[in-house]
């Protein structure tokens, strides 16, 4: 009977351990579960969290793009923005592009030359030799001007003749005084008067002759007294007819020299000519007095301005060109014999052609680009580079770049360039921070 108790009190408290175990096995298992429910759930809320953050970061970053894009939208390279009222305070005046019937200028190749009315090739007026020489290349020299002294035999001989009349003519009038004396005193008859009368008059047409030998070797002799053969005669100047510079100079000094050498070039470059080729089809178009504009390479931003004084009979057979002349103005020196030039002719009748134009005003520099302002809205001009040509007058020749009847600002491109200039520099500073 106690065994069988004791059997009985061990599987009561067997059973309490076993349902005590499954509890214990129940819970922890409920745990579990109620752990693997809770990490999905707080991973949910961190993703929820991440994609709330992240769409307030992209409204953030839309909203800045847009504030970006709003205050740079509508910009555009060489555009300025100007209302109608601005642009009518400001004097800005648009009109149409169209094509414009344009007399054609004639464009020709020249060289500038001497001016051959105003200069001298200078050469001595008898065989001998240079004993001074008295000017130089490059010198600037006056008319009548002496440039250097001669010695020659023919001097001395035309001295001596002039000493010997000029001595036989105060012989002779001292003998007509004496006769005449004589002949008042009742002392000698008329007729000795008379001779002596005629001998004075061929004393003195020798004399004379003398004097027109000395004129003829170009000296004036009434500058020298009688030397008595002292020997103290003159020299033969060789001087120059016309002032300006001394282009060439060929003698030396203590050189033989004769009338066939060229001893000086002298000429006045105040003046110049400018020589034009003209083509056999063009001749037509040539007028004399017709206007040109001459440019040379050396001086491309000055333009001088003539007008033909010549235009040849003849038209040479090889070039099958015309020779015309252009007398200019070289008082500023800057012109040199030699040059070559381009001469721009004032058009005349025999060419016009239909091309578009606008006002010089209108055409802008920028280096060696030129641009004029298209208005493409009414309160928006567009910055547009072009090819400009020929300059007719007050309008230049638009080769490229512009359409007829496209709108150009004619008048106050000026204030245009001058806002557009701003933009740019506002638009730097704006970049720059």
């Amino acid at each position: 009977m106690i065994i069988r108790k004791d059997k009985a009190k061990y599987s009561l408290l067997a059973l309490i351990f076993i349902v005590l175990g499954v509890a214990v096995l129940i819970t922890g298992c409920g745990k579990k579960e109620a752990a693997k429910e809770e990490k999905p759930a707080v991973a949910g809320e961190k993703k929820e969290a991440g994609e709330h953050k992240g769409e307030h970061k992209d409204e953030h970053k839309d909203e800045h793009a847009g504030e970006h894009k709003d205050d740079h939208e509508g910009e555009e390279p060489g555009v300025v923005m100007l209302s109608p009222e601005k642009q009518k305070s400001s004097g800005i005046e648009v009109r149409k592009v169209a094509l414009q019937d344009a007399a054609v200028p004639l464009s020709a190749t020249a060289v500038i030359e001497v001016n051959m009315d105003r200069s001298a090739k200078i050469s001595p007026r008898v065989t001998g030799k240079a004993v001074r020489i008295m000017a130089a290349q490059g010198d600037r020299v006056k008319a009548g001007q002496a440039l250097a002294y001669l010695d020659s035999v023919e001097l001395d001989q035309t001295w001596a003749d002039y000493i010997k009349a000029q001595g036989k003519v105060e012989l002779v009038r001292k003998n007509l005084q004496r006769e005449e004396t004589l002949f008042e005193k009742k002392v000698a008859p008329e007729k000795d008067v008379l001779k002596a009368k005629q001998e004075l008059g061929e004393a003195e047409a020798d004399l004379n002759l003398a004097k027109e030998r000395f004129r003829l070797l170009g000296v004036n002799v009434s500058q020298f007294g009688t030397s008595k053969g002292n020997g103290d005669h003159p020299l033969v100047p060789v001087t120059t007819p016309v002032g300006g510079v001394v282009l060439e100079k060929t003698v030396t000094q203590g050189e033989m020299v004769n009338s066939e050498k060229t001893l000086f070039a002298v000429a006045d470059l105040s003046t110049l000519w400018v020589v034009i080729d003209i083509y056999e089809k063009d001749i037509s178009r040539l007028r004399l007095g017709t206007g040109v504009h001459v440019s040379v390479t050396a001086f491309p931003e000055k333009t001088f301005k003539g007008k033909i004084s010549y235009i040849s009979d003849v038209v040479d057979e090889k070039t099958r060109t015309e020779k015309a002349r252009v007398t200019i103005d070289n008082s500023s020196g800057l012109l040199k014999p030699g040059m070559f030039a381009t001469v721009l002719t004032e058009a005349t009748s025999g060419g016009t052609e239909r091309i578009i134009a606008v006002p010089e005003e209108a055409v802008l520099a920028d280096g060696t680009k030129r641009y004029v302002f298209v208005q493409t809205a009414p309160d928006k001009f567009q910055k547009r580079e072009i090819e400009a040509g020929r300059t007719l007058g007050d309008r230049v020749e638009v080769k490229s770049g512009l359409k007829e009847g496209e709108p150009v600002a004619v008048k106050g491109a000026f204030i245009l360039k001058s806002e557009l200039k701003k933009g740019e520099i506002v638009d730097e500073h704006g970049h720059g921070k």
